[in-house]
C-alpha cells in the first residue's frame, strides 16, 4: 500500500499539491517554454498540470507576437487609435515566406498580410507574388451542350433553345474548317536557331539583349514563330509578379533563347563571346571561364582572345572608313591622355610605379555641319598676332565689365532663357554615336614632342583617307583638350608659323586650332573653388552630416558636386531676407560670403551644365569670361591663361567674321570633351587590375566598335552603381542648408567690421571671426584684390576716385547707392561716369591679362629640345593627396526628416528684421 502512494507522488511534490495525480502522455500538447521541464512519463497533481501545461499554453498563446519585420511600423500608421491587445495571428501565407524572410512555422497578423499586399517595397521584389483572388461561380447560371460551358448573363436575352440551335450551327462550321498543325516546340527551337545562325554568322549582326526587339526580330523572321516568346512569358507566371521582375525575366527569356539555340548548333555563340569576354575583363580566371564553357554559358578562354585580336587587327580599316565618310563633313578632335587607375602606383624592388599611360585619339564628326575652312576672304584662322591682350581687353571694356560687375540677382536672371529645350535640342550634337576612335596608344604625354608624335597618327589617318579632297590642307580640326593639350599643341603651331620648316614641326599642325575643353573648364573651376573655401564647405559638412565624417581637401567630383549644389540650393531659399537684412553693408565676411553664394557657387556650377550644354553661346562666352576672373583672383594657374588663348581666337573669329565663329555659335555643343571623358569611363569599368596593357587597348578598340549597339550586354545584365538620392532626401538637405547659412549670417551680423588685415605680405591674409580662421585674400572678392580697395569708412560709401556726392549727405542715401559684386560701392551718378564699369576691377584685370599673355607668349616661343621636360606650370592644386573620403550613399545615411517646421520660423523672424541701412 505505501509503495503504491510513493509511485502515485507528484514529481514536484510539496505542500501546494492538491488534486489527483495526472500522467503527462504523449498525446499532451507540452508547452515549449516547459520541454525541459515537463517529460513525457512524468507524474504531476493537478496544481501543477494547470501550472506548467495548462496556464502555460494559454499565456503563449495570448502573448504571441506578429513576426512580420514590419509590424511595429505597420501599427503606427493605422488609422485607428485604439487596437486590440490580442492580435489575430495566422500562418503567413507560403508566397509571402521568401520575401519576408522567415520560416514556414512563424505567424503574423491579419492587418500585416493585407499592408504587405500594397507595400511598394514588397511588391518590387523578385520572389513578390500577388494573392489569388477566389471567385466561386454558381452553377445555376452554367448552360452545358456538349463538350461547351456558358454562362448565363441575367442582361442577355435569350431562350435555352435559342442558344442550343447558335452551339449546333458552330460545330456545323467547325466540320468545315481545315486546322493547321500546330508547330511543336522542337520545331520552333530549331526556326530560331536557324535565324539566329544567320544573323550572327551571314549578317555579322551582334545579338540583341532588348527583349521587344527579339520579339519582333523573331516573328519578322518566320511566322511560325509569332507568340513564342509570348508563351515563354506567361510560363514566368507574369501576373503575380511586379513591373520590374517582368522586365527582368524577359532579359532571362532572351539569354535563354540564345542558349537554346546554341545546344542545337554551337556556331550560334555570341552570347556566349560577350559573357567570355565581360568575364575576362572583369578578372576571371581562365578555369573559370573554361568551366562555364563547359557548362555551355561562354566560349573558353583561348576563343575569347582569338576574337579580341580579330577586332583589334581591323579597328584600322573602320577609322579609314569613318574618315571616307565625313570627309567633306566638320571634324572634332580630343586628344587625352588615359592613366590604368587599377593599377597600384606602389613601388617594388623591380620598379618604382607599375601604372600604364596611355593616350587617347577620339574624331567626332557631324552630317549637318560642314568642314571649318583654313582660310575664309584671306582671313586665316590663326590670329597672325598670337593670343592678342589688347583685343581681349578691349572687348572687356565694350561689352563684358558690366557682366562681371553686376549688381543684378543672377538667381534670377537664368531663369530668362529656355535652357532645358535647348539641351534637348542639341542632344544629337553630345551624342556618342558620332564619334570614332582613331587609336589608343601606350603612350605619354608629358611634352610638347610627345604630342607632335600623337599627332602624326592623326595625319597619317587622313592621308589615306583624303585621296583628291586634301582635307589638311584646306579645313582645319578644332582640337578639344585639356591645358596640357591646349599649350603643347599651341606651341608646336607658334613655333611653325614664327620658324617655318627651321622648327621641325610639319605644316599639317597648322591645320588645328586648339580650344579649352568646357568639361574640364567647370570641373577645375569647381574643384579650385572648393578648396579656396574649404573652411567654409567643411563647418558645412560637419552641420549637415555630423561632426565624425571627413571631409577631405581634395574630395571626389561627387561629393564637390552635391555640396555647392545643396549650399545654392538652400542659399536661393534665404536670399531675399539675408540681403534685406543687411542692405548695403561692405563689411569683408559678409561680402566674401555673398561673393561666393551669388556669384562664384552658381558660375561653377552652370557653365558647362546649362550654358555650354544648351547651345547658348553668348551665355558661354559671359561665363567663360567671369571664369577666368574667377581663376585669375584664385591663382588657379595654367587654367587662368587657358580660358584667355579661347577669348583671343574668338574675338578674333567675330572681329574678321570668319566662319568658324558662327559654327560655334550655331553648333557649340559639339565643341565637347566630354566624348573623350566618357570613353575613359567606359574603359575604366570595363577593365581590372589584372588587364595587361595590350587586354586594356584591345578592350578600348572593342569598346568603339560596339557603342552603336542597340544595347550592349554590359547594359542589359550588369548592375549599375550609379548612387540615387531622393527627391525628399535632397529637399530635407537644402533646407538644413539654409538653416545652417540663417545661423552664418546672424553671426557676421553680430561680427560686423570686426575682420581685419593681419598682415602687409605680397598676398596678405585676414582675420574672419565669424570662422576663427585667417584667409588669404583671394578668398575676398574681387575689389580687395585690386589697389584701390573699398572703404571701411562709415562716412564715406562711395569707392569713386572723385565722388560727385561727397559733400552732399542728403543724397547719400540707401536707394542712390550701389554695391558691385566686385564689393565696391558707388553712388549711381558717380558710376554712370565710369560707364556703369569699376574703374578700379577693369585697370587690375587689364594689367594681369596683359601680365599672364606675356607669360604665355614667352612658353609659347620656347624652342623644341631633345629632351624636353613639361611645359607646364606646377600647379598646388595638384599636389594635394586625396584624404579618406566617403562615397555619395556613405555620406547620406542617417539623415534625419522633417525641419520644415524649423524653417519656418527662422525665415519669418529674419524676414522680419529691419534694414540695417
Amino acid at each position: 500500500m505505501e509503495t503504491e502512494n510513493i509511485l502515485n507522488v507528484c514529481k514536484f511534490h510539496s505542500t501546494d499539491c492538491k488534486g489527483r495525480i495526472r500522467i503527462i502522455t504523449e498525446k499532451i500538447d507540452i508547452p515549449v517554454t516547459m520541454k525541459e521541464i515537463v517529460l513525457v512519463g512524468m507524474k504531476l497533481c493537478q496544481t501543477h498540470y494547470n501550472r506548467y501545461v495548462i496556464n502555460e499554453t494559454h499565456n503563449l498563446g495570448y502573448n504571441k507576437s506578429c513576426s512580420h519585420p514590419k509590424h511595429e511600423l505597420y501599427k503606427t500608421q493605422s488609422k485607428g487609435n485604439k487596437q486590440s491587445k490580442k492580435l489575430n495571428l495566422e500562418k503567413v501565407p507560403k508566397r509571402l515566406i521568401e520575401v519576408l524572410g522567415l520560416d514556414e512555422f512563424a505567424e503574423i497578423c491579419s492587418m500585416c498580410r493585407k499592408k504587405t499586399d500594397k507595400d511598394p517595397e514588397y511588391l518590387q521584389t523578385e520572389e513578390y507574388k500577388a494573392p489569388i483572388s477566389k471567385k466561386k461561380q454558381n452553377d445555376d447560371k452554367i448552360l452545358q451542350v456538349g463538350n461547351y460551358s456558358y454562362i448565363l448573363r441575367n442582361d442577355v436575352f435569350y431562350s435555352g433553345e435559342e442558344l442550343k440551335q447558335l452551339e449546333l450551327d458552330f460545330q456545323e462550321i467547325l466540320e468545315h474548317m481545315t486546322i493547321p498543325n500546330e508547330v511543336s516546340l522542337s520545331d520552333k527551337i530549331i526556326k530560331m536557331s536557324n535565324i539566329l545562325y544567320h544573323n550572327q554568322h551571314k549578317l555579322n549582326q551582334k545579338p540583341i539583349y532588348e527583349p521587344t526587339t527579339f520579339k519582333i526580330m523573331l516573328e519578322a523572321a518566320d511566322k511560325d514563330l509569332v507568340g513564342f516568346f509570348d508563351e515563354l512569358y506567361i510560363g514566368t507566371n507574369p501576373h503575380t509578379k511586379s513591373d520590374k521582375t517582368n522586365e527582368n525575366n524577359k532579359k532571362k527569356l532572351v539569354s535563354l533563347c540564345y542558349f537554346l539555340a546554341s545546344i542545337n548548333n554551337k556556331y550560334i555563340n555570341s552570347i556566349k563571346a560577350d559573357i567570355g569576354s565581360y568575364l575576362q575583363t572583369s578578372g576571371a580566371s581562365s578555369s573559370s571561364i573554361d568551366t562555364l564553357a563547359n557548362i555551355g554559358f561562354s566560349i573558353r578562354r583561348m576563343t575569347v582572345d582569338r576574337q579580341k585580336n580579330l577586332i583589334s587587327n581591323e579597328h584600322q580599316q573602320t577609322v579609314d572608313i569613318y574618315c571616307l565618310q565625313n570627309i567633306e563633313k566638320i571634324f572634332i578632335l580630343n586628344i587625352d591622355d588615359y592613366h590604368n587607375i587599377h593599377r597600384r602606383n606602389k613601388p617594388t624592388l623591380l620598379e618604382t610605379h607599375n601604372i600604364f599611360h596611355f593616350v587617347t585619339i577620339l574624331l567626332n564628326s557631324n552630317s549637318n555641319i560642314a568642314a571649318i575652312p583654313y582660310c575664309s576672304n584671306n582671313i586665316l584662322i590663326h590670329n597672325p598676332k598670337g593670343i592678342d591682350f589688347k583685343l581681349i581687353i578691349k572687348n572687356f571694356e565694350d561689352f563684358f565689365m558690366k557682366q562681371i560687375d553686376s549688381y543684378e540677382n543672377r538667381v534670377e536672371n537664368l531663369n530668362v532663357h529656355d535652357y532645358d529645350s535647348r539641351i534637348q535640342n542639341n542632344q544629337e550634337l553630345r551624342s556618342l554615336n558620332n564619334s570614332k576612335l582613331v587609336d589608343f596608344i601606350l603612350h605619354s604625354l608629358h611634352s610638347t614632342k610627345d604630342y607632335i608624335e600623337c599627332l602624326d597618327i592623326l595625319f597619317k589617318v587622313f592621308e589615306r583617307s583624303e585621296n583628291e579632297y586634301n582635307y589638311l590642307d584646306n579645313y582645319v580640326i578644332p582640337v578639344v583638350a585639356d591645358w596640357p593639350g591646349q599649350v603643347n599643341i599651341r606651341r608646336a603651331i607658334t613655333l611653325r608659323i614664327n620658324k617655318g620648316n627651321k622648327s621641325g614641326i610639319s605644316e599639317q599642325i597648322l591645320s588645328l586650332i586648339p580650344i579649352i575643353g568646357p568639361l574640364h573648364i567647370s570641373l577645375n573651376s569647381r574643384e579650385t573653388l572648393f578648396q579656396t573655401y574649404h573652411f567654409f564647405f567643411e563647418k558645412l559638412y560637419h552641420d549637415l552630416f555630423g561632426e565624425k565624417k571627413i571631409l577631405s581637401h581634395k574630395p571626389k567630383q561627387t561629393v564637390i558636386n552635391l555640396i555647392l549644389d545643396l549650399t545654392f540650393n538652400g542659399w536661393k531659399k534665404i536670399r531675399n531676407v539675408v540681403m534685406h537684412r543687411f542692405g548695403n553693408s561692405k563689411d569683408m565676411e559678409y561680402r566674401m560670403m555673398i561673393d561666393l553664394l551669388d556669384n562664384s557657387i552658381p558660375l561653377t556650377l552652370d557653365i558647362y551644365t546649362i550654358l555650354f550644354r544648351s547651345g547658348y553661346f553668348e551665355g558661354y562666352l559671359e561665363g567663360v569670361v567671369r571664369i577666368w576672373v574667377l581663376f585669375q583672383r584664385l591663382r588657379r594657374h595654367n587654367y587662368n591663361k587657358a580660358t584667355l588663348m579661347f577669348l583671343s581666337d574668338v574675338f578674333y573669329w567675330k572681329l574678321n567674321n570668319h566662319p568658324m565663329a558662327n559654327i560655334l555659335k550655331n553648333h557649340l555643343p559639339i565643341f565637347n570633351d566630354y566624348f573623350v571623358e566618357n570613353f575613359h569611363s567606359s574603359i575604366r569599368s570595363q577593365t581590372a587590375e589584372s588587364n595587361t596593357a595590350l587586354q586594356i587597348i584591345q578592350k578600348a578598340k572593342i569598346i568603339d566598335v560596339e557603342k552603336n549597339s542597340n544595347l550592349s550586354f554590359k547594359e542589359a545584365f550588369v548592375n549599375s552603381r550609379n548612387p540615387v538620392i531622393s527627391q525628399v532626401r535632397l529637399n530635407y538637405l537644402e533646407k538644413k542648408v539654409s538653416l545652417f547659412l540663417i545661423s552664418i549670417f546672424d553671426e557676421i551680423f553680430h561680427n560686423l567690421g570686426n575682420t581685419n588685415q593681419i598682415n602687409n605680405n605680397k598676398y596678405p591674409s585676414f582675420a574672419l571671426p565669424t570662422f576663427k580662421i585667417n584667409v588669404d585674400i583671394k578668398a575676398l572678392p574681387l575689389a580687395w584684390n585690386t589697389k584701390s580697395k573699398p572703404s571701411d569708412d562709415k562716412d564715406k560709401f562711395c569707392d569713386a576716385e572723385k565722388c560727385l556726392l561727397s559733400n552732399n549727405n542728403n543724397i547719400d542715401l540707401p536707394n542712390n547707392n550701389v554695391i558691385l559684386i566686385c564689393g565696391h560701392g558707388f553712388h549711381k551718378e558717380c558710376l554712370t561716369l565710369y560707364n556703369g564699369n569699376c574703374n578700379h576691377c577693369f585697370n587690375y584685370l587689364s594689367s594681369e591679362i596683359k601680365k599672364n599673355i606675356n607669360s604665355l607668349t614667352e612658353r609659347l616661343n620656347t624652342q623644341l629640345k631633345d629632351n624636353e621636360k613639361p611645359l607646364i606650370e606646377k600647379d598646388a592644386n595638384n599636389n594635394i593627396n586625396e584624404d579618406i573620403d566617403e562615397n555619395i550613399q556613405d555620406i547620406m545615411e542617417n539623415v534625419e526628416q522633417n525641419i520644415d517646421n524649423q524653417f519656418e520660423i527662422l525665415y519669418q523672424k529674419w524676414s522680419d528684421y529691419d534694414n540695417l541701412y
